[in-house]
């Protein structure tokens, strides 16, 4: 998807899409780093200097890479200087979350399958 400016007609780079998880804002956008490496060399440069540090701001927008520095993620530079470093981030902690929700269906499962099995059971005695 490219995104052409209005005003200026700036044409965004192909590489960047918006992420699809944990982002309900839309404001994230998301590229693979060997791209950002082809299209966008001067910021793949200070990326790799900064790599789970600290973000990058060139340009309009702030551009930050994890640790294990794969995936490239990118916002406006303006939510980035509001927010600081949870503009990069989900809404809340996915691993506390995903337990969380591993928790839960599990007891329901389980909550289920025995009221179930009681069910089969008094059907069979009678």
């Amino acid at each position: 998807m490219i995104r052409v400016c209005p005003r200026c007609g700036y044409r965004d780079p192909p590489i960047w899409r918006p992420a699809k998880i944990h982002n309900p804002s839309g404001d994230i956008d998301i590229a693979r780093l060997d791209d950002v490496k082809a299209w966008q060399p001067k910021v793949e440069r200070q990326l790799e200097i900064s790599r789970g540090k600290k973000a990058v701001i060139e340009g309009v927008f702030a551009y930050y890479i994890g640790k294990r520095g794969v995936w490239v993620r990118r916002v406006a530079a303006q939510i980035y200087r509001d927010c600081g470093m949870a503009a990069f981030k989900p809404p809340y902690e996915t691993s506390k979350h995903n337990k969380l929700q591993k928790q839960v269906s599990g007891r329901t499962k389980t909550t289920f399958t025995k009221k179930l099995v009681v069910e089969l059971k008094e059907e069979n005695k009678t």
